[in-house]
């Protein structure tokens, strides 16, 4: 009777709480209480010549099964600066799908720049409670939104903050979070409705994933992977509810969105419409890194992929942002003394050529202005440094560059501004927000072995009479084959059975 009163307790209160609004209440959040933070270690990390203070702790959040609210305990690594007594900024760091916290990773981030950080591992990932994560989890979402993974992920960064709370060596003026791809989401999701962060970086994650899947992005894979399409009512109540795009106009902290050009799950425009929805009272900026996407771009791969290693160039762009704005608002660094200017771009006709200019009026030194631009759907960029000046004006009169093919009813473009507050300071860029052409749709990249549904041995999209009988007649074989749908060597009896518990999917 006691098991059955606690268990129809939470469920009202889930119903309650669903009945409010998507996201927890934010004093939910901020208990301390329900937190249940343990230490499972700690040590002490070398990175070069400093050292980190590195402990692993487990703290509860919450996930969504069934309708139900359950208590979940996440794995976590929190470091800090050997060299640090006081109190000092702390970032969370939010990893993306298929990732996992570790320690060494909390250890550079914290001395690279000079604050406490706390990397979680998502609900269902490493060491964290929850349902083992699948591709289905991520749209889970009906009858109960809040069945999402991309839910939960959140709601375990937000309650990262209630762990930085506590602990003695946080200046709670000055958290921020940062994630990558999925990490990214839960990033703008918690910095929309966690009143408690001061600055947020989305690293290669964006909203506006309806449209994502309209353009045919690599959300797609996913979705058929789970048995599902982009029309799916399932995929359509999570671009409804948990899409950070809803978040996006409540935005608590300073913004920085860095995304690839090349993004082959958060394209070009959903990028932008994700930038344009934060709110004009916090500082937000952006960073589009010409000739990058969402990871592929780091192997070297035949057509059609059409792909370059451009990491170098990438990362040290990444690097950079991140430490100017960690800096501006976490350390308060005299190497970062203000945000300065959205800069802007444009292409107009130089007797039938297209001239370019852009445009940035700061403190900073500018070392060097570039344009890039695309006129094949952000599918390759090209790029002109801008070395003539007038005041705070770059421009370039004569690119050997066609009017009629390079303009802005045709052209995606933007401007890149390399800034520094001084000779000796820091050098971090700082982009426009592109300029799509009227209609613009990415083409996307097709993905390399893209993932598929479970059960689905002859890869046709469903799991029916045709993968059964083939799972039947490889009973037993080992080695590769394609009716080993868990990958362990054999055909057995759990591929069997995967066959059947998902028999119907996608059909």
């Amino acid at each position: 009777m006691r098991v059955f009163m606690i268990a129809a307790g939470w469920t009202a209160l889930s119903g309650l709480l669903w009945a409010q609004g998507v996201w927890l209440p934010q004093s939910m959040l901020n208990d301390v209480s329900t937190l249940n933070l343990q230490v499972v270690r700690q040590w002490t990390e070398t990175i070069g010549l400093q050292q980190a203070r590195v402990t692993e702790i487990r703290y509860n959040s919450w996930e969504v099964v069934n309708g139900n609210l359950v208590v979940i305990p996440i794995e976590a690594y929190y470091a800090i600066p050997a060299s640090v007594s006081g109190r000092v900024g702390a970032v969370v760091i939010a990893h993306g799908l298929g990732g996992a916290a570790d320690g060494s990773t909390a250890a550079r981030f914290a001395l690279q720049h000079g604050v406490a950080a706390l990397y979680y591992s998502g609900p269902g990932c490493g060491q964290s409670g929850g349902r083992p994560f699948t591709t289905r989890l991520l749209f889970d979402t009906i009858p109960d939104p809040r069945g999402s993974w991309f839910w939960a992920h959140a709601v375990a960064g937000s309650r990262a903050i209630t762990v930085l709370f506590t602990l003695p060596n946080t200046d709670t003026a000055r958290i921020g979070m940062i994630g990558y791809s999925a990490g990214a989401m839960a990033t703008l999701n918690v910095n929309g409705f966690d009143n408690r962060l001061r600055m947020a970086i989305a690293v290669s994650g964006t909203g506006g994933l309806r449209q994502s899947a309209d353009n045919g992005s690599w959300i797609v894979h996913l979705l058929r992977a789970s048995g599902l399409g982009p029309s799916s009512p399932q995929f359509q109540r999570l671009c409804d509810t948990i899409d950070p795009i809803h978040q996006a106009a409540t935005q608590h902290g300073a913004t920085l969105l860095i995304n690839g050009a090349q993004d082959e799950f958060f394209p070009l425009d959903s990028t932008l419409n994700t930038f344009r929805a934060f709110p004009t009272n916090q500082p937000h900026r952006l960073l589009i890194i010409p000739n990058w996407d969402h990871g592929l771009f780091t192997l070297n791969l035949p057509a059609p992929y059409e792909t370059f290693d451009n990491s170098e160039f990438a990362n040290a762009r990444i690097d950079a942002a991140v430490q100017f704005w960690v800096g501006r608002f976490l350390t308060s660094s005299s190497n970062f003394p203000n945000v300065p200017n959205i800069p802007t771009a444009s292409l107009y006709e130089y007797f039938g050529q297209t001239a370019m200019a852009a445009e940035l009026a700061t403190s900073y030194q500018v070392v060097e202005v570039h344009l890039y631009y695309s006129n094949d759907g952000s599918w390759l960029y090209g790029g002109q440094r801008l070395q003539d000046r007038s005041g705070n004006l770059w421009y370039r009169l004569l690119t050997n560059l066609p009017w009629g093919s390079f303009n802005p009813s045709s052209t995606a473009f933007f401007s890149e501004f390399r800034l520094r507050n001084g000779l000796m300071a820091p050098n971090f860029w700082m982009t426009s927000v592109p300029s799509l052409p009227s209609g613009f749709r990415p083409r996307i990249r097709p993905m390399p072995n893209p993932p598929r549904l479970e059960g689905d041995v002859d890869g046709n999209g469903c799991v029916d009479d045709a993968d059964l009988l083939q799972a039947l007649f490889a009973f037993g074989a080992s080695g590769s084959n394609p009716a080993d749908v868990n990958s362990d060597g054999v055909v057995d009896d759990a591929d069997l059975l995967t066959v059947l518990f998902s028999f119907g999917a996608g059909c």
